[in-house]
């Protein structure tokens, strides 16, 4: 595995937080959805919000309201 342990834990934390929140939601993700909003979320743990972060939950924010 190529990634460093705080990266791991940033990320099993992370696709919990947004599986958690997806059903608490009632929202139905596809795998490809989950991992990719589990990764902008690991993005946001690691470097802090960014303009480019918060372009890329606006997007996500659309696709789910467009479902």
């Amino acid at each position: 595995m190529a990634q460093n342990k705080d990266r791991q834990i940033a990320t099993q934390s992370s696709l919990k937080l947004v599986l958690e929140w997806s059903t608490s939601c009632e929202k139905c993700l596809t795998l490809k959805e989950l991992v990719g909003i589990t990764n902008v979320i690991v993005d946001y743990v690691e470097n802090g919000y960014t303009a480019e972060i918060g372009k890329r939950l606006d997007t996500i924010q659309e696709h789910i309201d467009n479902k």
